[in-house]
């Protein structure tokens, strides 16, 4: 019965320790994924204060200009026609960033949730084994509970019938030991009467 109870034992432990893999698995690629997520989100408002700073400082040198020389106004369009377009170039470098690394960040996410999903599926597979081991060594275990009484009554039959035969193999023997005692006995009286007739 012992050895049962460490079959079970050792099957529930399988699938416990199972289960607690496939939840570090869970919980690793969480903070993997937050970790990605913070990042990409420090990385976006770095550039964004980045760009505000640019479009601040440009801004301030194009009003001092302006205030500076009134009156140059086709030196004035040009520096506002080239602030313009020095400030398009920061958005669009700017939103090319974000959509790089939110493309990384997105490519990073699906590649730890396939790594994921592929450890979960191998967990799975090892919590279904230990869980059919378990099974398995419970019904072993019920089944050795409820077949006791019928071996120990087939070993009694068992044991009863050898005796039966062997005390049918003595009564045999000593039922020929007898019948060879009694021609013993009657042959010296034959031999004892012929003897006498004589």
């Amino acid at each position: 019965m012992a050895k049962y109870k460490d079959k079970v034992n050792e099957a529930a432990w399988n699938l416990s320790k199972s289960v607690r893999e496939a939840n570090q698995a869970i919980a690793d690629s969480a903070v993997a994924a937050q970790e990605l997520n913070m990042k990409f989100a420090q990385s976006v408002f770095e550039n964004g204060v980045e760009l505000l700073k640019s479009h601040a400082e440009n801004t301030r040198a194009l009003m001092e200009e302006l205030v500076g020389e009134p009156e140059k106004e086709q030196a004035i369009f040009q520096t506002v026609a080239d602030s313009a377009v020095a400030a398009q170039e920061r958005n669009v470098k700017f939103a090319q960033s974000v959509l790089e690394n939110g493309t990384e960040v997105l490519k990073s996410h699906t590649e730890s949730a396939r790594t994921l999903m592929q450890a979960l599926t191998e967990q799975s597979q090892k919590q279904q084994e230990a869980f059919q081991a378990l099974t398995r060594e419970v019904m072993n275990t019920y089944m050795g509970f409820f077949s006791a009484p019928f071996n120990y009554y087939e070993q009694t039959l068992e044991t009863a019938e050898s005796i039966a035969w062997q005390g049918v193999e003595t009564a045999q023997k000593i039922a020929r030991q007898g019948v060879e005692a009694a021609q013993k006995a009657t042959r010296p009286e034959k031999q004892t009467v012929h003897a006498t007739t004589k």
